[in-house]
């Protein structure tokens, strides 16, 4: 049986977000066995300790980058799992405007490094087709690549919890309080505030907490700054009937698995873990 080595920079016993949860999730529907390791504790040693396993890369940002040249020099076998845009030294290509600058990342070094560690990777799982889009055009040669679009991935136990709640809805909406630049929270305040709306902001509580105020709200007004590729409270709300104010940085909001019904999302979803582990294992024969 395949031993499977996860690399990300933090697992959701660290910080829960969405790439941690997406990942745990994918582990959880894993019938492989699976070791946990953070990026920052790879070394030349572990490499070579781990050598005749299949590596899974999420997020590897606290990686020593160097060391790409010697996972491809001792030809270990890989998957990458890509969150967001790693080519870019901001992971944000439109977030080069707050150093006024334009993302041209691809012709520098860390992008033709982390472009050719993709090239090589068995297979690239990308979080929507916008972004498999955006990282085709700066490296056409990534065509020939096996690439998938993979979406967030969620439980199905709490796909069916979330599609069961029935409550009678308030009209307030939410909008994510989060420091993050690329979130929009004072974008989305300005929204609400030019329309009218009856607004909560929402930030800093646990996953639950957060999941239960959607469950009430009317909807959700999301308006990132930039590319935020399967952002998973735009899911959930979904799956909660909200309504929803998106604009167009968030990026699978015109994937027909999600423009559909609730339970048309709710089937997607259920079938991403197997589809993933199926694959892999079609792709490392």
């Amino acid at each position: 049986m395949t031993n499977y080595l996860f690399v990300n920079d933090l697992f959701l016993d660290d910080y829960i977000g969405g790439a941690e949860l997406t990942s745990e999730s994918i582990i959880k529907a894993s019938p492989y066995n699976i070791k946990k390791i953070k990026s920052a504790t790879i070394s030349e040693d572990l490499i070579e300790e781990y050598r005749d396993w299949t590596w899974i890369f999420g997020n590897f940002t606290q990686m020593k980058y160097n060391l790409i040249l010697l996972i491809l020099k001792k030809k270990i076998n890989y998957h990458i799992i890509e969150y967001d845009f790693k080519f870019c030294k901001m992971r944000s290509p439109e977030k080069h405007v707050l150093v006024g600058d334009k993302c041209q990342c691809e012709n520098d070094s860390q992008g033709k490094l982390v472009s050719i560690f993709f090239a090589r990777a068995k297979g690239i799982w990308f979080m929507s087709e916008k972004q498999r889009d955006e990282y085709i055009r700066r490296f056409s040669f990534l065509e020939e690549s096996r690439s998938y679009v993979l979406s967030s991935i969620f439980e199905e136990d709490l796909i069916n919890k979330l599609l069961q709640v029935d409550v009678e809805k308030s009209e307030e909406w939410i909008i994510l309080e989060s420091p993050s630049w690329i979130k929009g929270t004072q974008d989305a305040i300005k929204y609400a505030k030019e329309n009218e709306m009856h607004y909560r902001l929402v930030g800093g509580v646990s996953y639950n907490d957060m999941l239960n105020t959607l469950s009430l709200a009317k909807g959700l007004i999301f308006l990132p700054k930039g590319g935020d590729t399967c952002p998973r409270i735009v899911i959930e709300s979904h799956l909660l009937g909200c309504e929803l104010v998106l604009n167009d940085n968030v990026m699978h909001k015109d994937e027909e698995w999600f423009t559909g019904s609730q339970e048309d999302c709710a089937a997607y979803l259920k079938g991403r873990s197997s589809f993933f582990w199926d694959t892999l294992d079609k792709d490392n024969t």
